[in-house]
């Protein structure tokens, strides 16, 4: 069974998600409120037992309002679990709380806080008010004091289940949807429910489980293959022959290709060192030739010769 405390400060909308909540789950919504409201209304046995309190001004005592819970409850049948709204609001309510349910073998599950800030609760309540009709949601000074009061009389039973491990605090701010999102999550948690996340981990477990099977199978069959017979053993073992030689005569094809190419480039080398050679000492060679052939002494008597002609001819003139 689960046992749900809806909590949060006034104009939180513990109310509202509580009944999208127990639509939702299936869980019967407690309403101190509704439970009271009822009693007084139909002159119930504990409405006249309350309402002897409220004559007087005083607080109900935490007895009767849990007479009125046991009451609810047996009338309810088998269900689910429930939701708490509204209750409890002071430690000795808890107290309480968990002293009735540990009668029919059951406690607390969890408690889900509305975390709502103060400034937005103010502006909710206000606009409540316009519809709503209560003297307390129109004023700001009454919201103010309302909120003070949740904060040290109500608030210490957050803190109680707490220390119980039992307690979180939900981000009340927000469309319905989301906020309402926000709870699911929690309560899927609780109850074990795989979320989106959840189930694409167990989809990625399914996966690598059927890879190790299919592996496995492999390997079966590996080892429980019938052996071969003799005639498909030694064609197996031709083939591997017949590959062996094929690729031995591709390497040393490769091998003979790549040594001509060698040789070729070797030779054009060579062909071209020769021609360099030639070229450079046949030029070396013109060089020489014409150094000599200027160099070379005139001769003498071609030269006295040509002397004693001049003479004569000066002479003549």
């Amino acid at each position: 069974m689960i046992n749900l405390i809806i909590f949060g400060p006034p104009g939180s909308g513990k109310g509202t998600q509580a009944l999208n909540l127990i639509e939702k789950y299936n869980l019967i919504h407690i309403s101190t409120g509704d439970l009271f409201r009822y009693n007084l209304k139909n002159n119930t046995k504990l409405g006249k037992e309350a309402k002897k309190y409220i004559d007087k001004g005083e607080l109900v005592p935490d007895s009767v309002t849990i007479k009125m819970l046991q009451a609810k409850a047996k009338e309810s049948g088998k269900v689910k679990g429930f939701i708490f709204d509204g209750f409890p609001r002071t430690i000795p309510q808890c107290k309480a709380l968990d002293t009735f349910l540990k009668k029919s073998g059951h406690n607390v599950s969890k408690l889900l806080m509305l975390d709502v800030p103060d400034q937005e609760l103010m502006t909710r309540l206000l606009e409540r008010g316009k519809t709503s009709g209560r003297a307390d949601d129109l004023d700001p000074d009454i919201i103010g004091n309302r909120l003070s009061v949740y904060k040290q009389t109500t608030f210490p039973v957050f803190n109680y289940y707490q220390t119980l491990g039992k307690a979180v605090k939900v981000w009340g701010v927000g469309s319905l949807e989301i906020i309402f999102k926000r709870l699911s999550l929690e309560i899927d948690d609780l109850i074990g429910k795989p979320t989106s996340s959840k189930k694409a981990k167990k989809k990625s477990a399914a996966k690598k489980s059927t890879s190790r099977k299919s592996a496995t199978k492999k390997r079966i069959n590996k080892t429980t293959a019938p052996p071969k017979s003799k005639s498909a053993a030694k064609r197996e073992a031709n083939k591997k022959a017949t590959a062996k030689k094929v690729a031995a005569k591709k390497a040393t094809a490769k091998k003979a290709s790549t040594k001509k190419t060698t040789a070729k480039k070797t030779t054009s080398k060579k062909t071209a060192a020769k021609k360099t050679t030639a070229a450079k000492k046949s030029s070396t060679k013109k060089v020489t030739a014409q150094k000599m052939t200027s160099k070379k002494p005139s001769n003498p008597k071609t030269s006295t010769k040509r002397a004693t002609a001049k003479k004569r001819t000066n002479n003549k003139k």
